[in-house]
């Protein structure tokens, strides 16, 4: 039986179109002629599969194409195309290799595969005539999770995992569909004939009827996909091939098969398992099975396919049309891919925002699976999330599990793991910043009162009015806290400055100290807690241009211990903070950085940079890591001074760099150089680039970066003006 014509510009099939043929007769996409296709009746919902060859090498490929209801929506065909390119960086030894995709001019959008022969899981069932055999199903999930564990690591969510996604070769299953589901964001499915025309509905995703099965049930509630989703629908998937494709329960499922196949399907992803442990189960059996170990049904079906369709055939002397360069080899060659990708676009997208990206090729056969990046390619965002309150304030990390955003009167936590909204607390008006108090406290100071909120819950804990500048001093910023105590600065109206050292269990003073004038740091710049003391600078306002003269107070009675100045260096209220390492006193001062024994005051060491410094440095290890108002960035090493590299940032040096930051992600092996339009990734260890990052904006954000970059576990949290977008990092 001959296949269906597809029509070039709608996709749709002979049935409802015109026939387009080529010169020899055969249908014709792009420089693809179709041979055959790959769907089951019923199944080919979440995209059509067939078998096409190359006009141009004469190679035959997979060629996946949209559904033909959903052809003509402009938004997906945009969306489908997006994804089939990022589907560039889906790496490992299962994921099916990519060959080809379509232009941007092309008016159907493709992605071509180089796996052959190859069936979908329907047809699979089909020719096998009911379920695979449990070795066979627990062979694949191995493959299929191990490719998952690799395309996490490096940041990727597949989005589009089906039995018709899943392809079966001789050497094993091979790994298509992704980005589908994003994709299908806002397409709903086209109703029967004589009924509604489909609608768009931007909040929900597509959910059709072969798919539906593997969809998470938080996406079938209009999240986005995430990874845990992607290890639900490989469950499904492994649920459908042991059960032949019947809707049945975890009790239809073989005994051995049972517990991780409903482990996948935990309606609590918080339940699902990781992608590399549930690999490591499906191969705990005395003799797993290869993967490419296959029934003879279907291994019979795969033969009969490449013996009416050679894998290769010499192409004829043919004039390509324009737009469409020959194809790639066997492996794909080694070549630069331009890579545009729409502002708001539906996942990767996210993290590229309209800029053109390049990326390399290799010649290489697939790594092992391990985590990859591609050099430049700033990874997929793990979620993204507007604020729809204005924020006031630096944004605070508590214990690495909740980001807390001061609004006006109100306080807000986001959960670091996937971005949802914890909770809000309104009608906590204040004048000073977030600062951790201990266990599970914040400070958030007040107008005339001190507020302890809880960082879990929101709730208020407790509220201190003693110093509201009439029966005490004022309050006017914290300086440390250590979860039993804190320190902070009070001043009265002839500014006499004390620092008060108050009990967070008994809610009362242990200790004040008045201090001179000009000590105890600034709402910017906080004291330095020690072991045994708490150390205060004069660098502020009232004492410019001096030397740098340290106060130390005894931590538990507030004693003056020492006072010491260190002559060489000046104090600049608006340079960046220093930073200390045990005896070692680092600072900053218009482009030298110095370093001074705290003890002695003896000069270690002087650095010039090339230019005035503005962000505060960070210190990792060994090593601190600066950048100046040139955008360049130096690697010191603190012990010597020593340079150990330095590289100029690929933003034009004219940007205000006065807004750049420099931070580094919770492992230390990756840095961030942040400044007006973008965020620099960087290898720690040598300063080569890893990836840029410029987040989509609109109006007057557009094309510029307004924010900060705080990392956790595994995750950096990149701040543009309101929104959030959570990269995943080492």
């Amino acid at each position: 039986m001959e296949p269906p014509i597809l029509d070039r510009r709608t996709g749709r099939t002979d049935h409802d179109a015109p026939q387009r043929t080529d010169h020899d007769g055969g249908q014709r996409i792009g420089p693809y002629r179709i041979l055959a296709t790959l769907d089951v009746p019923e199944h080919a919902d979440d995209a059509r599969r067939c078998l096409a060859r190359d006009a141009r090498t004469g190679r035959t490929v997979v060629l996946t194409l949209p559904p033909a209801a959903w052809a003509d929506d402009a938004g997906y065909r945009v969306r489908f195309r997006a994804e089939a390119e990022n589907s560039r960086r889906l790496r490992g030894p299962w994921a099916a290799p990519v060959v080809d995709v379509a232009p941007p001019d092309a008016e159907l959008p493709w992605v071509a595969h180089d796996c052959f022969p190859a069936m979908t899981l329907p047809a699979a069932l089909a020719a096998h005539g009911g379920p695979l055999p449990e070795d066979t199903v627990r062979a694949w999930g191995a493959a299929l999770a191990e490719t998952l564990a690799v395309a996490h690591a490096n940041g990727l969510v597949h989005a589009g995992i089906s039995p018709q996604a899943v392809l079966l070769t001789r050497d094993g299953p091979r790994l298509t569909g992704y980005g589908l589901a994003r994709a299908a964001v806002g397409i709903r499915p086209a109703a029967p004939q004589g009924g509604p025309s489909a609608t768009s509905h931007p909040s929900h995703p597509a959910t059709v009827h072969g798919s539906r099965a593997a969809l998470p049930p938080e996406q079938r509630a209009g999240e986005p996909p995430r990874p845990y989703g992607d290890v639900y629908a490989l469950g499904a998937v492994l649920a459908y091939a042991a059960t032949g494709g019947k809707d049945t329960g975890p009790d239809a499922l073989p005994p051995g098969l049972r517990e991780p196949i409903a482990a996948c399907l935990s309606p609590d992803p918080a339940h699902r398992p990781q992608p590399g442990t549930l690999a490591r189960e499906f191969r705990s059996t005395p003799e797993p099975a290869a993967p490419g170990r296959v029934p003879d049904a279907v291994e019979a079906a795969l033969a009969e396919q490449a013996a009416h369709h050679p894998a290769a055939i010499p192409p004829p002397e043919l004039t390509e049309p324009a737009g469409h360069p020959p194809a790639a080899g066997l492996r794909p060659s080694r070549r630069s891919v331009a890579v545009t990708v729409l502002t708001g676009a539906a996942g990767l997208g996210l993290g590229i925002g309209g800029t053109a990206l390049w990326r390399a090729v290799t010649d290489d056969p697939p790594a092992p699976p391990e985590p990859l990046a591609l050099r430049g390619v700033a990874p997929a965002p793990l979620w993204r999330r507007r604020i729809e309150t204005e924020i006031d304030g630096p944004p605070l990390l508590w214990r690495n599990s909740h980001l807390l955003l001061p609004g006006a009167g109100e306080v807000t936590a986001v959960r670091v793991r996937d971005g949802k909204k914890m909770w809000t607390r309104d009608n906590v008006w204040g004048v000073g910043d977030l600062s951790p108090l201990g266990g599970d406290l914040v400070l958030k100071p007040g107008i005339r009162e001190l507020i302890a909120l809880s960082a879990r819950t929101g709730q208020v804990k407790w509220v201190e009015r003693a110093y509201d500048g009439e029966k005490r001093q004022r309050f006017r910023y914290p300086l440390a806290a250590d979860g039993r105590t804190l320190w902070f600065l009070a001043q009265d109206e002839e500014k006499t400055a004390t620092v008060v050292a108050y009990d967070l269990e008994t809610r009362k003073e242990r200790w004040r100290t008045p201090v001179p004038g000009g000590f105890g740091g600034s709402e910017e710049h906080s004291a330095v807690l020690r072991e045994d003391s708490l150390l205060l600078s004069n660098r502020s306002e009232s004492a410019p241009n001096t030397p740098w003269t340290y106060l130390a107070l005894g931590r538990r009675d507030g004693a003056k211990l020492w006072t010491r100045t260190y002559k060489s260096v000046l104090t600049v209220a608006d340079d960046p903070t220093e930073i200390v390492s045990g005896d070692l006193l680092i600072t900053f001062t218009s482009d030298v950085i110095s370093a001074h024994e705290i003890s002695t005051g003896t000069r270690r060491w002087r650095f010039s940079c090339e230019d005035f410094m503005y962000a505060d440095g960070a210190l990792h290890g060994r090593t601190l890591y600066v950048t100046d108002g040139g955008a360049v960035t130096y690697a010191v090493d603190v012990t010597h001074g020593r340079l150990l590299w330095r590289r100029r940032a690929a933003v034009d040096a004219a940007s205000p760099m006065s807004e750049s930051e420099t931070a580094l992600s919770h492992s230390g092996r990756t840095l961030f150089q942040v400044n007006a339009s973008e965020v620099e990734a960087l290898d720690a260890a040598d300063g080569s680039l890893r990836w840029r990052f410029a987040p989509a904006a609109e109006g007057a954000s557009a094309g510029a970066l307004s924010g900060s970059v705080l990392t956790a576990p595994g995750v950096a949290l990149v701040r543009n003006d309101q929104a959030f977008y959570a990269l995943p990092v080492d």
